[in-house]
């Protein structure tokens, strides 16, 4: 006897960890007792210098790239990265130490790193996905139902990462299970709609005697990837929840990474209102790291006309524009640039 699952994942752009903030670090707590705290202390930090850098490197870099790089990251490597640190709380008292510490990264000299080694890397990631399950063997109960028990797991358990539809007739109304089989791009865009996504990752589920396999498709700029496959002897929902996310970023990743071999060039328009809505819109696009250079052209009343330069495709530029609450309206190699 076979038993069908579908589940849809789309990623939700406007809400993304992006640009700068990728290269965010935190506080780590340091407390030991030791004859020579000096030493212990260095020892401490360059710990942390490690974890804080490979942190940033997991979360830009897809998974393959970032297991090479890990074998090459020493102490000298990541001095060349280190901005500043900052040191919290810092007390010493015999041979007692206390202190909390931050590790801060210049992120345009690891991304200078990174394109010289010719490493592929993304500026943003999506921070939750709109799920969509559909039972295939109990359509009516479990297509966008809470009656289905994979979404009755997530209900129940803070996966913030994964966020639910409304469930309602609605949905229901708007996207079938026909259109999940035969993955109907239009269809299912048109449902992303309703949530303002568009990323989708397509999850079947084949049930065969006790044994779960699961195919899986990711749908990102209008284009659709099979993924590997995943099988299970019986339903693991944190396995499974966990699994899915790793392994969907990682596609995600390497379907959206900045292309640094390519750059491109695209005549703007800065257009605001007064000068403190034109030094924002500056301010915004110094966090958009793909762009290389900007170089002013002339400027009139109201507006400063730019030439931008960069890497990658206009497509991950344009997403980063509007992560970074740029607006941005294309005709042929021109371009206008305001505030959303």
């Amino acid at each position: 006897m076979k038993k069908y699952l579908v589940i849809i994942f789309i990623f939700f752009y406007y809400n993304s960890a992006s640009g700068i903030a990728l290269f965010d670090t935190e506080f780590y707590e340091i407390k030991f007792i030791s004859d020579n705290v000096e030493d212990t202390k260095i020892k401490k930090i360059n710990e942390i210098k490690f974890k804080s850098i490979n942190n940033i490197f997991n979360k830009i870099l897809v998974k393959n790239d970032f297991n090479s790089l890990k074998r090459e990251i020493n102490e000298d490597l990541i001095n060349t990265f280190i901005q500043n640190i900052i040191f919290e709380d810092e007390m010493i008292i015999n041979n007692n130490y206390y202190s909390k510490i931050k590790i801060n990264f210049n992120p345009r000299e690891i991304i200078a790193y990174l394109r010289n080694n010719n490493l592929k890397y993304v500026e943003f990631i999506p921070d939750n996905l709109l799920t969509i399950i559909y039972n295939k063997n109990i359509i009516e109960k479990s297509l966008l139902s809470k009656n289905n028990k994979y979404y009755n797991y997530l209900l129940s358990n803070n996966f913030k990462f994964y966020y639910l539809p409304n469930l309602d007739l609605n949905d229901r109304f708007l996207l079938n299970y026909s259109d999940i089989e035969k993955k109907n791009l239009n269809k299912i865009n048109q449902f992303g709609k309703k949530y303002n996504k568009y990323e989708i990752l397509i999850i079947i589920s084949d049930k065969i005697d006790k044994k779960i396999i699961y195919e899986f498709f990711l749908i990102t700029n209008g284009e659709i990837y099979k993924l590997p496959n995943f099988s299970y002897n019986e339903v693991n929902y944190m396995e499974l929840f966990t699994y899915l996310k790793d392994e969907a970023l990682d596609i995600w990743k390497i379907k959206n990474s900045i292309q640094n071999e390519i750059t491109y060039t695209l005549n703007c328009s800065i257009q605001y209102f007064n000068l403190l809505e034109l030094k924002e819109i500056k301010k915004n696009l110094k966090n958009i790291l793909i762009i290389e250079k900007m170089t002013l052209l002339n400027f009139s009343y109201m507006q400063k006309h730019y030439e931008i330069k960069h890497f990658g495709n206009k497509k991950v530029l344009f997403k980063l524009f509007n992560i970074n609450n740029l607006k941005i309206i294309q005709k042929n190699n021109k371009c206008n640039i305001s505030l959303i």
